[in-house]
């Protein structure tokens, strides 16, 4: 029989026999794989609707998304990895049998490597099913009943894709299978263990340039590369403790000595066993420290938001944007419906320079423009000039103004954020854009005008009479743009918001057709919780493969311990023990490794400003303190308990062999 095909069969064997690892190693190599797979449907799709795609990405995006599917690749490696070393372990004395019946090292390997290509191909082609699944879900759900379909899948993508699984499982088996290769077929059918292998002193120094690398990356690199130095300097992090991490789980096994005795006996155990040990604890680093760069990253990205977030309404006032053209009418009457005995504000609107033409003749889209002085930072607008009086006045202030009341029943130009105009006059020109010139209309001189306190978000509020003369001599149209919710007339609640969202979106695809000034809303606290789990779930993952691997390796050492008169807890203890020795010590290098790159990222994520006329401000620091205790005690405690809860207190009896 072929060595190829006999591997094979062993592996489907034992993949039966051991469902509950088999099951671990498929979740642990297909669920990455979905994730990929959904984003790359999802993006596909998107792109699709929007008609033509993005385009090639850039050499920056390339080098990012290799990254991070390298860093997949290697999260993958170092979470089955110690699975296959619990197998190899497990299987230890029926590999030695395929020795002693005169198999040669490579069908030993052969036999390893099986189960990696079988496990890991099989968890690709789940993974990606559910990939697709999930994504034709998403895009169903995210957009309404009709969703945002049709579903486009990028075949070629999602076939590297399942590559890429497929390789990480053989991948991940490959030192467990070089380890039966090169096992001791006598001791292994005697049943005796074989001592650890000497630590290879160059990884360390490797590993420790390369942190040296990626914190100068992390800290200069921002300063040309931008958020590409930060996520450079972190994988050089991430890449040169995990070369480090198995002379750092061996030094911490001098502090053994001075911990109790379940600590103790766990850290010795781990510090001796090294091949089991530090990968667990490098996967479980490798997360936490992506973890703590993005949760830094994202806290310190959403406090600028808030900081630098202004009101576009009063508080608790309304503005319903309406279409132009045909539709006007059916959608005031659909707002008056939605609103039954609300009192609405039409808010009629002149064109302002920053206008929107929709017609390929530039010259129907005429702009009116005053001649004054700015006096501040722009802002953003959510109206153009409005033409009104003292009640649409109010209504955008939020309050009642005598100044500007009585300015524009005196039928002067109110205007905002601008210097006093010379002699009260202001002069009026229309004008518009063709062949990137600037082309005059009308000038209209003398017109009376003061400048108002206040940001109401619009340019200027215009008197009815005055907005029909410059309609009349200028050709400028009034429109009603948008019907207001004055906030002393009515609070709309978010039900009847929903419904009007609802009501709008038949009219076209303004997405923020429908404004409602309740302030800063937004929250951190739902992206932190699913850094969070994440984080928890791959500590405990790696954690639980460790300790089973532990267990099965440690087992001698249990039946001494009954020998000598142990108390049946002293196993569970001992697991608890090892499983916060793992956890904790790759919590504590991961928080450590993503320290530096998260801060560093906050450079160029938040010292500019995102929104139009906020105060200037520095680079924004904000650490979620939150998040980090819960992973460097909080996730830890918990592994170890969970650890323990599935780990039987009874010691195994001893068994002597004769002879």
């Amino acid at each position: 029989m072929n060595r190829y095909v006999f591997a094979l069969r062993m592996a489907r064997q034992d993949a039966l026999r051991a469902k509950g690892r088999t099951a671990l190693v498929l979740a642990m190599i297909g669920l990455p794989i979905g994730v990929v797979t959904a984003l790359a449907v999802l993006r596909s799709t998107a792109d699709a609707e929007a008609g033509g795609g993005s385009g090639a990405p850039s050499a920056a995006e390339s080098a990012v998304l290799a990254m991070i599917v390298a860093m997949v690749v290697l999260e993958v490696v170092l979470l089955a990895g110690p699975a296959f070393m619990v197998d190899v372990r497990r299987r230890r004395r029926d590999l030695a049998l395929v020795a002693a019946s005169g198999g040669a090292g490579r069908h030993l390997r052969a036999v390893v490597l099986a189960s990696g290509l079988l496990l890991g191909g099989i968890a690709a082609l789940a993974g990606t099913g559910l990939g697709i699944a999930a994504a034709a879900l998403v895009a169903r759900t995210s957009s309404g009943p009709d969703g945002v379909g049709p579903l486009t899948v990028p075949w070629t993508a999602v076939a590297v894709t399942m590559l890429l699984g497929a390789g990480s499982g053989l991948f991940a088996a490959l030192v467990p299978a070089r380890q039966a290769g090169r096992m001791d077929v006598v001791a292994a059918l005697a049943g005796r263990r074989e001592p650890p292998g000497r630590a290879r002193r160059g990884l360390p120094i490797a590993g420790g340039v390369l942190v040296l690398a990626g914190l100068a990356a992390s800290l200069e690199g921002v300063r040309v590369l931008r958020e590409f130095g930060a996520a450079l300097g972190a994988a050089a992090i991430i890449v040169g403790l995990v070369l480090a991490t198995p002379w750092i789980v061996e030094a911490t096994g001098r502090l053994a000595p001075r911990l109790p005795l379940p600590l103790r006996l766990a850290v010795r155990d781990g510090a001796r066993n090294r091949a089991r040990t530090a990968p667990a604890v490098a996967a479980i680093m490798a997360a936490v420290a992506g973890v703590t760069a993005l949760a830094i990253g994202g806290a310190s990205d959403f406090r600028q938001r808030q900081v630098e977030y202004r009101a576009a309404l009063p508080h608790g006032s309304a503005l319903i944007r309406v279409p132009q053209g045909k539709d006007e009418g059916a959608a005031a009457a659909a707002i008056r419906r939605d609103l039954p005995g609300v009192p609405l504000v039409p808010m009629r609107t002149l064109p302002g320079p920053w206008g929107e033409c929709l017609t390929a003749d530039t010259s129907k889209c005429p702009a009116l423009s005053f001649s004054v002085e700015r006096d501040g930072a722009q802002t953003d607008e959510i109206l153009p000039i409005v033409a009104g009086g003292a009640r649409e006045a109010r209504m955008l202030l939020g309050r009642d103004d005598p100044a500007v009341a009585s300015a524009l029943d005196a039928g002067k130009i109110v205007l905002f954020r601008v210097r006093p105009p010379d002699h009260g006059t202001v002069t009026a020109a229309v004008t518009y854009w063709d062949d990137d010139k600037e082309h005059t209309v009308a000038t209209i001189k003398d017109l009376p005008a003061v400048a108002a306190q206040g940001d109401p978000h619009v340019p200027a509020i215009v008197p009815p009479k005055v907005a029909e003369m410059l309609a009349a001599k200028a050709g400028v149209p009034v429109r009603t743009d948008a019907y207001g919710v004055d906030r002393a007339d009515h609070r709309v609640t978010k039900a009847e918001e929903a419904r009007l969202t609802r009501t709008m979106r038949t009219f076209g695809n303004d997405a923020s057709a429908v404004r409602v000034e309740r302030g800063f809303t937004e929250s951190f606290g739902n992206i932190t919780l699913m850094l969070g789990a994440a984080a928890a779930a791959l500590v405990l993952g790696a954690t639980l493969i460790a300790t089973g691997l532990a267990a099965a390796d440690a087992r001698p050492d249990m039946q001494t311990l009954r020998a000598v008169g142990a108390r049946p807890r002293t196993r569970r203890l001992l697991t608890m023990g090892r499983g916060a020795f793992i956890a904790g010590l790759g919590c504590w290098l991961g928080i450590a490794g993503g320290l530096v790159p998260g801060l560093a990222v906050t450079r160029p994520l938040t010292d500019s400003l995102e929104e139009t006329g906020a105060a200037p401000h520095g680079t924004i620091v904000d650490i979620p303190w939150l998040l980090l205790i819960a992973l460097a005690i909080g996730v830890p405690l918990v592994a170890a308990c969970v650890a323990g809860a599935v780990t039987g207190g009874r010691l195994p009896a001893v068994r002597r062999t004769p002879g």
